[in-house]
């Protein structure tokens, strides 16, 4: 039974329950609109769904000294979208696609749209004993299209649906699960090192063009000298899409841009200087990255 005072508003309640079944979290809404709940499942085994629209849950090096053991947490995507951050990797995570997060480093999930999961505590000494600690791939989304995420998330969701498991049976599927995730965690011997270079050169690139309306794959795969595929497949080693990638990019120079002229400057000059293509889609683009329209942005950064 949770601890949480049924008096407090509805955030602050959802975050107190999170605490009590999931471990010390921190969250911040985004946006207007917050709808949130969670509750045990499967059993024995130490598991939780959990269902979320608008706001970031997240741990920081103060919540992980308030944890006990530092475990691993297996996310899967039942529904909607979310991102999720750790150890330098990003991942957009739709439904079906599974991820694997260690609570003894900081990382945030943000949920900008209806949104529901299930998290299943994998111990560190199973991840240990199955998985090479040294090379497991963290926020690195496994995707929904893969058989390993579809015979996961089938065992899962099943194992959710049942309250008597015993402890024996819990072991096993735990057991089990880490293998079958262990191909796809893992990282590979860097026959990827190639696909870096592809990366940190288009990148770089990027960063340089941002202006330019065309920016775009053909574009910048000739300008580089690879093909499309490769730049293509190069962004997705880094659980991400070119054009999402560019986007982001965009996004955040246009925030930075705000904040250096502390707000005094006209909108429709940023959408174009940076790119957008009109100012409907920058607004668009800008509140489903940072939770505010940019004319509310634009005046945070004037009163400051």
């Amino acid at each position: 039974m949770s601890s949480c005072n049924s008096g407090t508003g509805d955030f602050e309640k959802w975050i107190c329950n999170i605490n009590d079944i999931c471990g010390p979290f921190l969250a911040s809404p985004l946006g207007d609109r917050f709808l949130g709940s969670v509750e045990k499942v499967g059993g024995s085994l130490n598991m939780s769904k959990v269902n979320i629209l608008g706001a970031d849950l997240y741990r920081t090096p103060k919540e992980i000294q308030k944890s006990g053991v530092p475990d691993f947490f297996c996310v899967f995507q039942i529904r909607g979208r979310s991102l999720v951050e750790q150890a330098g990797n990003r991942s957009s995570l739709t439904s079906g696609d599974v991820v694997l997060v260690d609570s003894a480093l900081p990382f945030r999930f943000s949920f900008q749209e209806s949104s529901q999961q299930i998290s299943l505590i994998l111990p560190r000494q199973i991840v240990e004993r199955i998985l090479n600690l040294s090379r497991v791939e963290l926020g690195v989304k496994i995707p929904a299209d893969s058989h390993i995420a579809r015979f996961a998330s089938k065992l899962v969701v099943e194992a959710s649906r049942h309250e008597n498991l015993n402890p024996e049976e819990s072991a096993a599927i735990l057991d089990s699960l880490a293998t079958l995730i262990k191909p796809s965690v893992l990282k590979s011997v860097r026959s990827s090192e190639s696909y870096d270079k592809v990366f940190m050169a288009a990148s770089e690139f990027v960063k340089d063009n941002l202006g330019e309306p065309g920016l775009n794959a053909p574009m910048i795969a000739s300008h580089i000298g690879v093909s499309v595929r490769s730049l293509y497949r190069a962004f997705a080693g880094d659980s991400m899409t070119f054009s999402d990638y560019v986007k982001t990019q965009r996004l955040e120079m246009c925030a930075d841009y705000i904040k250096a002229n502390n707000g005094r400057l006209n909108l429709t000059e940023v959408v174009y200087r940076y790119g957008f293509g009109s100012p409907s889609y920058f607004s668009t683009a800008f509140k489903g990255r940072f939770g505010i329209t940019p004319s509310d942005f634009k005046k945070r950064c004037a009163e400051n």
